[in-house]
């Protein structure tokens, strides 16, 4: 009778070992919202539900070439991005051209504007490619919110592409391990790799590593 308890709490762990799921990686939640962009980006339908103006869309249209020809399957390489206090506030100084601190402020509302000028990035960034490609970036950005113990502080991920604009993902973390992401094609020519973001600023407080990717 043993014997056979013992059997069953062993098969009855076995299967739960093998339906427990893999925790999916920041970089797999990256490629969904990348995915639903190159959709995004190729869909006249949705296009016009936004906008009309022939400027904004003549301004990814390389993009949609170059999604409709594949080249969004699979970055060329990622870089992931953190941004330390002197970065995030030489980022907001270098955007508002004024002189810009946190004095004042609590602690919980400082920890919020740093998640926001984080979410700003790629909007400062394709601000330099003008008022067209900031409308289109705008209009083609995806979020999701998930769950995932991977982020511990708020990161980036730049994914390159061959022959394609980048695309840089944001991820805030929140309570319980919930993550906020949000993604944005670059469309500023200036970007190159991690760390040409910190250079286009003139700013330090990047951290930048190139990841391994499957």
């Amino acid at each position: 009778m043993k014997r056979l308890f013992s059997l069953c709490l062993a098969a009855i762990i076995l299967l739960t070992a093998c339906g427990a799921k893999k925790e999916k990686s920041l970089y797999a939640h990256g490629l969904e919202l990348i995915s639903l962009m190159g959709e995004m980006v190729q869909s006249d339908a949705y296009s016009e539900m936004f906008f009309s103006a022939p400027q904004v869309k003549e301004s990814v249209e390389k993009t949609a070439l170059a999604a409709a020809a594949g080249a969004y399957e699979k970055p060329a390489c990622v870089y992931q991005i953190s941004v330390g206090e002197e970065g995030l506030m030489g980022t907001l100084i270098s955007a508002a051209e004024a002189d810009i601190n946190f004095d004042g402020m609590s602690e919980e509302l400082k920890t919020y504007v740093k998640s926001r000028i984080l979410s700003s990035f790629s909007s400062i960034l394709n601000s330099s490619a003008g008022t067209e490609a900031l409308a289109a970036s705008s209009i083609y950005m995806c979020s999701k919110t998930f769950v995932c113990s991977e982020a511990s502080e708020n990161i980036a991920y730049l994914y390159l592409y061959e022959g394609a604009s980048p695309i840089l993902v944001t991820f805030l973390t929140g309570e319980d391990h919930a993550i906020y992401a949000s993604s944005s094609y670059i469309l500023s020519e200036d970007i190159t790799d991690g760390e040409s973001i910190a250079s286009l600023f003139g700013i330090s407080g990047f951290q930048v590593k190139e990841l391994d990717i499957p």
